[in-house]
Protein backbone atom coordinates (compact mmCIF):
# COMPACT_ATOMS: atom_id res chain seq x y z
CA UNK A 1 0.00 0.00 0.00
CA UNK A 2 1.05 3.24 -0.97
CA UNK A 3 1.72 6.00 1.49
CA UNK A 4 0.47 9.47 1.18
CA UNK A 5 4.33 10.45 0.66
CA UNK A 6 4.33 8.20 -1.98
CA UNK A 7 1.77 9.79 -3.81
CA UNK A 8 3.26 12.81 -3.65
CA UNK A 9 6.93 12.21 -5.28
CA UNK A 10 4.82 10.35 -7.53
CA UNK A 11 3.00 13.90 -8.69
CA UNK A 12 6.75 15.15 -8.75
CA UNK A 13 8.36 12.11 -10.78
CA UNK A 14 5.42 12.83 -13.06
CA UNK A 15 6.60 16.64 -13.68
CA UNK A 16 10.40 15.82 -14.03
CA UNK A 17 9.39 13.27 -16.56
CA UNK A 18 7.29 15.91 -18.20
CA UNK A 19 10.52 18.08 -18.36
CA UNK A 20 12.69 15.54 -19.57
CA UNK A 21 14.48 15.75 -16.20
CA UNK A 22 16.93 12.50 -15.10
CA UNK A 23 16.04 11.39 -11.62
CA UNK A 24 15.88 9.11 -9.20
CA UNK A 25 14.40 7.65 -6.00
CA UNK A 26 17.30 6.05 -3.54
CA UNK A 27 16.05 3.10 -1.68
CA UNK A 28 18.28 3.54 1.62
CA UNK A 29 18.60 0.00 3.01
CA UNK A 30 21.52 1.03 5.60
CA UNK A 31 24.47 1.13 3.79
CA UNK A 32 24.18 4.69 1.80
CA UNK A 33 24.24 8.11 3.10
CA UNK A 34 21.66 8.89 5.91
CA UNK A 35 19.04 12.11 4.89
CA UNK A 36 19.54 11.82 1.02
CA UNK A 37 16.69 13.67 -0.77
CA UNK A 38 13.97 11.44 -1.80
CA UNK A 39 14.78 12.38 -5.36
CA UNK A 40 18.04 13.09 -7.17
CA UNK A 41 17.28 14.76 -10.19
CA UNK A 42 19.35 16.49 -13.21
CA UNK A 43 16.96 19.14 -14.22
CA UNK A 44 18.15 21.58 -17.13
CA UNK A 45 21.45 20.47 -16.47
CA UNK A 46 21.50 21.66 -12.73
CA UNK A 47 21.79 19.01 -9.86
CA UNK A 48 18.67 19.28 -7.81
CA UNK A 49 17.85 17.24 -4.12
CA UNK A 50 14.18 17.00 -3.64
CA UNK A 51 12.32 16.15 -0.10
CA UNK A 52 9.09 15.45 -0.57
CA UNK A 53 6.99 16.06 2.65
CA UNK A 54 3.01 15.24 3.68
CA UNK A 55 1.21 18.69 4.29
CA UNK A 56 2.51 20.34 7.52
CA UNK A 57 5.43 17.72 8.02
CA UNK A 58 8.70 19.46 8.89
CA UNK A 59 11.99 18.56 7.82
CA UNK A 60 14.40 16.71 10.13
CA UNK A 61 17.54 17.97 11.21
CA UNK A 62 19.47 15.29 8.88
CA UNK A 63 17.46 16.34 6.43
CA UNK A 64 18.42 19.96 6.68
CA UNK A 65 22.01 19.20 6.90
CA UNK A 66 22.04 17.60 3.76
CA UNK A 67 19.81 19.70 1.52
CA UNK A 68 22.39 22.56 2.97
CA UNK A 69 25.26 20.75 1.75
CA UNK A 70 23.81 20.57 -1.80
CA UNK A 71 23.43 24.18 -2.19
CA UNK A 72 26.73 24.07 -0.42
CA UNK A 73 27.85 22.21 -3.37
CA UNK A 74 25.81 24.87 -5.69
CA UNK A 75 23.32 22.84 -6.54
CA UNK A 76 19.56 23.49 -6.28
CA UNK A 77 17.16 22.07 -3.34
CA UNK A 78 13.42 22.01 -2.90
CA UNK A 79 11.49 21.18 -0.47
CA UNK A 80 7.60 20.55 1.17
CA UNK A 81 4.59 19.16 -0.78
CA UNK A 82 4.62 18.27 -4.90
CA UNK A 83 2.89 21.30 -5.37
CA UNK A 84 5.43 23.25 -3.24
CA UNK A 85 8.11 21.51 -4.89
CA UNK A 86 6.74 21.83 -8.20
CA UNK A 87 6.54 25.34 -8.37
CA UNK A 88 9.96 25.98 -6.80
CA UNK A 89 11.57 24.09 -10.11
CA UNK A 90 9.09 26.29 -12.68
CA UNK A 91 9.78 29.35 -10.69
CA UNK A 92 13.46 28.36 -11.00
CA UNK A 93 13.13 27.26 -14.62
CA UNK A 94 10.99 30.77 -15.39
CA UNK A 95 13.90 33.07 -13.89
CA UNK A 96 17.05 31.05 -16.12
CA UNK A 97 15.43 32.39 -19.31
Amino acid sequence: MKSPEGYEKDEVCKYLNSLGAWYFRPFMTGWGKAGVPDIVACIHGRFWGLEIKRPGKPLTKLQELRLKEIEQAYGKVAWGTAGQVIVAIREWLETRG
